[in-house]
């Protein structure tokens, strides 16, 4: 397993913790308290195999692909900075804070996977985590951002030189075979979703 960071920099508390991977009834990440638009930061260098916008739960969220099977997720994110394809180092800003998707204030809700695809069964993070990320060198135009609905603005995005992120390689995503509607919830005919929707189970309405 690679080394992994904390997705923040600076004092951000748990509000919610991982209670289990069952997303219908347990909490699958960890909520970090933080202001809106508080840069998001890759907690492990990795390719980026899913950046959507916007679905009823998670929001805006990114899914990186780390080596040794390990994808982290990053959810209700303001603003997504880093689009698929793209590699990222370790501490690299992804995107921004907030509070899309199912959720009740701005916070980053955060979770580790570990198996074949992004949509492996999660395992709690806060053991895994080594506090802060490392500083990663700035550039000053941002990368990977082809396709990207919401303009990422001056985005610093890293140079990925670390040995780490070479070992991810020919990253292939398969799809997403989690049910397409929220626990609990039906679709009636005619019934409005958020644009680019796709009703993706895997959190309970956030602190």
């Amino acid at each position: 397993m690679p080394t992994l960071y904390k997705p923040l920099r600076g004092s951000h508390g748990i509000s919610r913790g991982f209670t289990g991977r069952d997303y219908r009834t347990q909490h699958t990440g960890v909520d970090y308290r933080t202001p809106k638009r508080t840069p998001v930061l890759a907690s492990a260098a990795g390719v980026v195999v899913r950046s959507v916008d916007l679905t009823v739960s998670y929001g805006r969220y990114i899914i990186i692909a780390h080596s040794g099977g390990v994808f982290t997720l990053y959810a209700h994110l303001d603003k997504r900075q880093a689009g698929e394809g793209a590699r990222v180092a370790v501490g690299q800003r992804t995107g921004l804070s907030g509070s899309t998707g199912r959720s009740t204030g701005p916070h980053l809700h955060f979770e580790v996977r570990k198996g074949r695809n992004s949509s492996a069964a999660t395992v709690n993070p806060v053991p895994l985590l080594k506090g802060s990320p490392p500083t990663v060198t700035e550039l000053t135009e941002p990368t990977g951002l082809t396709g990207l609905t919401d303009a990422p603005g001056a985005v610093g995005a890293a140079v990925v030189s670390a040995p780490e992120a070479a070992e991810v390689t020919d990253v292939t995503d398969e799809p997403d075979t989690r049910e397409v509607v929220e626990p609990g919830e039906t679709v009636e005919p005619g019934e409005a979703v958020e644009p680019g929707g796709v009703r993706e189970p895997g959190v309970a309405p956030d602190q």
